[in-house]
């Protein structure tokens, strides 16, 4: 999908305000921002903040990237293995959000102290699980199998941001590679393993 000159400036501007959001919250707490703070830091007038922005909490979490519609019908019709169509879904996602990096460096630091923040998150989080769970029921045939699927996935996304953030020269995709590591282990454990004595 290409998207028009306009299109493309009036992301830049969103992506600019949060990044001034961010910048702004890291120095002085976001509870001690204002958007009249944060409109001059981005060199926007206020009104122009609200024109992208209900208010600072949401100018902090952005435009979190959705999950591709073409990366959920592919996941949906494909034929093979499910743990590897599931893997090779994330490794697409997660290699989108390199482009996110400086945000994603800063945002968890804002998130999580401020409840606000963290709620925004979580309804973006749970359309996101809605999405794939809808995709994941229509391969599976099984509501209760793919919400528990898409719970996994969106987690294993926001687990490995965390590890990433936490740990020194590690990509992205390294970051996935450890924290898919650990579901397929304990996948493993829940199906074979024998009962404690």
């Amino acid at each position: 999908m290409t998207l028009s000159l306009r299109e493309r400036r009036r992301l830049e501007t969103a992506r600019h305000i949060q990044m001034k959001t961010l910048e702004l919250a890291i120095q002085n707490s976001l509870e001690n921002v204002t958007t009249e703070e944060i409109s001059v830091a981005a060199g926007i007038s206020t009104r122009t903040f609200f024109n992208y922005y209900t208010n600072k909490e949401a100018a902090a979490v952005g435009a979190p990237l959705p999950f591709r519609k073409e990366a959920l019908t592919t996941l949906e019709e494909s034929n093979g293995p499910l743990a590897d169509d599931i893997k090779s879904f994330l490794d697409q996602h997660i290699k989108l959000m390199t482009g996110d990096e400086p945000i994603l460096n800063v945002i968890g630091k804002v998130m999580r102290p401020n409840e606000k923040v963290r709620g925004i998150m979580e309804e973006f989080l749970a359309s996101q699980r809605q999405d794939l769970a809808a995709s994941l029921e229509k391969r599976l045939n099984d509501r209760h199998a793919a919400t528990a699927l898409a719970s996994s996935v969106t987690d294993i996304i926001r687990r490995a941001i965390f590890v990433w953030e936490h740990t020194e020269q590690m990509s992205l995709n390294a970051a996935l590679d450890i924290v898919w590591e650990g579901l397929i282990t304990a996948s493993t454990l829940l199906t074979t393993s024998p009962p404690r004595a």
